[in-house]
C-alpha cells in the first residue's frame, strides 16, 4: 500500500505534463472524456498535468501552433521553464513537430509516445486507397462528424494521408529530433487472447503488412526514441491502440489500468528528473 506521503508525491514531475490525444476524437468533448478519469488520478498522485485541447482531425502542423500556444500559456502560468509531453497516437507526432519545426525545444524536457506511427501505419493506406466509397466522399462524411464534435476546422483525408507509409516518410525526413529533448516510446499488441472479436479483427487485417500491432499501429513503428518495450500488465497480458489510454469504451480490455501505468511513465520521467 502506498503511503499517504509517496502517494501524494509519486508523480511530482519537476516540470508540468501535457497529454496530446490523437486522431478521432478531442479531449475536451462533453460526451467522451478521452482521457477519462486519468488526469484526476495523476493529480492525486502530485502531477501537476494538463490536456492539450487539440482538434479531433486537425493536420499534424496545424494541431502543433495549437500545441504551442496552448503550452506556452502553461509555461507563463506555472512559472515552469520546461514542460514533459505525453502523446497518444497521432498526437505524439504533433509532439514532435513542434519540437523540431516551431522553435519549441528549448521549452520541452521530455516527449513520451504511446502506439505513434512514427513509420506510418498500413491502416491508414487502406483507409485512403481501398475503400469502395471515393476518398473525398469518404473526407467530406469525416469531417461532418468532426464538425459534431466542435473541430472548427477539420481536415480529415490531410490528417489521415500524414500517416501512411509514405507519408511519415516524408515527415520523418523533415522532422529531426532535437538533442535538446528526451525521446521514449511505448507500443502495445493485441494477440490472439483479447477479449474482443473487433480489435482481433483489425489486429489480424495489418498484421500481414505490420507483424504484431494494437491493432492500428505495428509494434515496430511505434518504436522512437529510447524504445521502452509493450504496454501490458498481469491482468491484461493484450493491450489495444484505445485500452493505452483508457479507451475501453470501444469493446476494449477493462482489465488493464491505463492511470496506473501511466502514472508509472510518469514516475520514471520523475525519476529521471525532468
Amino acid at each position: 500500500m502506498i503511503q499517504k506521503e509517496s502517494k501524494l508525491s509519486y508523480c511530482d514531475t519537476k516540470y508540468p505534463v501535457i497529454l496530446v490525444s490523437g486522431l478521432g476524437f478531442q479531449d475536451r468533448n462533453r460526451l467522451l472524456h478521452y482521457w477519462g478519469n486519468i488526469p484526476d488520478y495523476l493529480k492525486q498522485h502530485g502531477c501537476d498535468v494538463y490536456t492539450a485541447k487539440q482538434d479531433a482531425f486537425m493536420s499534424i502542423p496545424d494541431n502543433a501552433i495549437k500545441l504551442k500556444y496552448r503550452i506556452l500559456d502553461i509555461l507563463e502560468s506555472t512559472k515552469k521553464k520546461k514542460i514533459n509531453i505525453i502523446g497518444h497516437s497521432k498526437g505524439g507526432l504533433e509532439g514532435r513537430y513542434l519540437i523540431s519545426r516551431l522553435g519549441m525545444d528549448d521549452h520541452v524536457s521530455s516527449l513520451t509516445t504511446l502506439g505513434t506511427p512514427h513509420q506510418g501505419t498500413h491502416l491508414a493506406d487502406i483507409v485512403v486507397g481501398k475503400l469502395p466509397l471515393p476518398k473525398f466522399a469518404t473526407a467530406r462524411l469525416v469531417n461532418l462528424y468532426a464538425t459534431l464534435i466542435g473541430d472548427k476546422r477539420p481536415d480529415s483525408l490531410r490528417s489521415v494521408v500524414q500517416m501512411t507509409i509514405d507519408g511519415m516518410k516524408q515527415f520523418n525526413d523533415e522532422v529531426p529530433d532535437s538533442s535538446k529533448v528526451y525521446y521514449q516510446s511505448y507500443a502495445s499488441h493485441v494477440n490472439k487472447e483479447y477479449p474482443n472479436i473487433i480489435w482481433k479483427t483489425m489486429a489480424y487485417i495489418i498484421k500481414e503488412y505490420e507483424g504484431k500491432n494494437d491493432g492500428m499501429v505495428g509494434v515496430e513503428s511505434s518504436k522512437w526514441g529510447n524504445y521502452r518495450g509493450i504496454m501490458l500488465s498481469s491482468d491484461a497480458p493484450s493491450v489495444s491502440h484505445g485500452d493505452m489510454v483508457g479507451l475501453t469504451q470501444f469493446f476494449g480490455n477493462t482489465k488493464f489500468d491505463a492511470k496506473a501505468y501511466i502514472a508509472d511513465i510518469i514516475h520514471d520521467l520523475k525519476e529521471m528528473n525532468h
